[in-house]
């Protein structure tokens, strides 16, 4: 065999050799390895928007600059807002000085109600305790006119008696002069009899007067007792009039309560003021758009001059600082791929550079599943199809330092499940 033909042997086998060892070591490496073709880089989207209707007097973002959280993005023309905050601070020192007027009244009107009661009660009680004392005046002057009457007749009686003792001594004072005349008893006998006629008369005199005395007491106790009676009535009057006062008294305490409701009403109305001082202050701040996160700015549809809307999306912010990958992995492939395991990331931007990633988590069901249109088999003829399982992969602090993995990136990721 000729020299030539040996050589060409041995490299033949030799090449041989090399792929079977290649093969074996790729049989060996996908043992521990599974990968997919069907993966992106994702990360958080901030879109940024108005929360407040205005104009843009400012813009200071530009397409894909980096910005950080708080940086002033864009500003709109704050003056309106700068005239509501004014009357929304006007409207809440009105307020307050109603709230402050209304809880001034509620003890005021406290006092002053309690002192009307205080007032009307001891009316009352003077007015009471004052027909009290008409009332038994009156019954006293009612019992003296009882007395004065009776009395009255028995001076009556006493007359009608002294008429008769009189008219008895008349009739024997005459039966004695006759007697004397015919001289049939003694001159001293005519003498007793005219005496006591003289002493009837005089008792008759004196028993009149009394009558007369007595009727005149009678007559003055009679007008005592209608003046008391009149005094009872107008006395009863002002304990009528004392109660109604003290009744409209304590009604008007019913003020406290009016008072009182003026107050939370008052307090209410500050309320409502405070907030809509605070809406006015906020949306004064809402004038200034902020970067609510770090990141690269993107769709930027801002400019000076443009009339925007409440909601209307200005531009967005991208977080590089916080990228991952979605790597849609057919389900037979993860039988042995669990969370934690580490994971080489290579993406078509950069080849033949590898980044450090693990396998963060599995999603809970296919990407068909929540699809928009998920697939349906009702009429029974079915084919099976392997599905896809979406899983996240999270790099490695600091693999992406310098920002070179953006969203939708297509990436390659091996996940080692040995």
């Amino acid at each position: 065999m000729s020299r030539r033909r040996l050589l060409a042997l041995t490299a033949v086998a030799a090449l041989l050799l090399g792929a079977l060892g290649y093969g074996t070591y790729l049989w060996y490496y996908w043992q521990g390895h599974v990968s997919t073709d069907d993966a992106y880089v994702t990360a958080h989207l901030a879109p940024v928007s108005a929360r407040i209707p205005g104009t843009v007097v400012e813009v200071r973002a530009n397409d894909n600059q980096d910005v950080k959280v708080g940086d002033i993005l864009v500003r709109l023309d704050p003056k309106d807002y700068e005239v509501a905050l004014e009357q929304a601070r006007a409207a809440a020192d009105s307020a307050k000085a109603d709230l402050q007027n209304a809880l001034v009244n509620v003890p005021l009107t406290d006092e002053t109600t309690r002192s009307l009661v205080q007032q009307a009660e001891a009316a009352l009680a003077g007015a009471e305790a004052a027909s009290q004392v008409a009332t038994h005046d009156l019954e006293e002057r009612q019992g003296q006119l009882k007395a004065n009457q009776a009395a009255e007749a028995a001076a009556s009686a006493t007359v009608r008696m002294a008429e008769a003792d009189l008219e008895k001594a008349r009739l024997d004072r005459e039966r004695s002069r006759q007697l004397v005349q015919e001289r049939m008893i003694a001159q001293q006998d005519f003498d007793h009899a005219d005496a006591a006629f003289k002493s009837a008369q005089a008792a008759l005199d004196v028993a009149r007067q009394r009558v007369d005395q007595a009727h005149e007491q009678t007559l003055q106790a009679g007008a005592s007792v209608r003046s008391q009676t009149a005094t009872v009535a107008q006395s009863r009057r002002r304990v009528q009039e004392a109660e109604a006062a003290l009744a409209n008294a304590r009604s008007q305490r019913q003020q406290v309560k009016v008072r009182q409701a003026q107050v939370d009403a008052a307090r209410s109305r500050l309320a409502q003021a405070m907030a809509n001082l605070r809406q006015a202050e906020l949306n004064l701040e809402y004038t200034t758009i902020k970067a609510p996160v770090g990141g690269r700015v993107t769709k930027k549809t801002v400019e000076i001059g443009q009339v925007i809307q409440s909601g209307q999306p200005l531009l967005s912010i991208v977080d590089l600082d916080n990228v991952w990958v979605v790597a849609n992995y057919k389900e037979t492939a993860l039988t042995n791929v669990r969370p934690g395991q580490r994971a080489a990331i290579e993406v078509d931007t950069y080849p033949g550079t590898a980044f450090k990633a693990r396998v963060d988590s599995i999603q809970a069901g296919s990407g068909a599943v929540f699809s928009l249109l998920p697939p349906e088999n009702a009429t029974g003829n079915f084919v099976k199809v392997v599905q896809r399982v979406p899983v996240k992969l999270v790099f490695e602090p600091g693999e992406n330092s310098r920002h070179l993995l953006v969203p939708g990136m297509s990436v390659v990721p091996t996940i080692a499940i040995r």
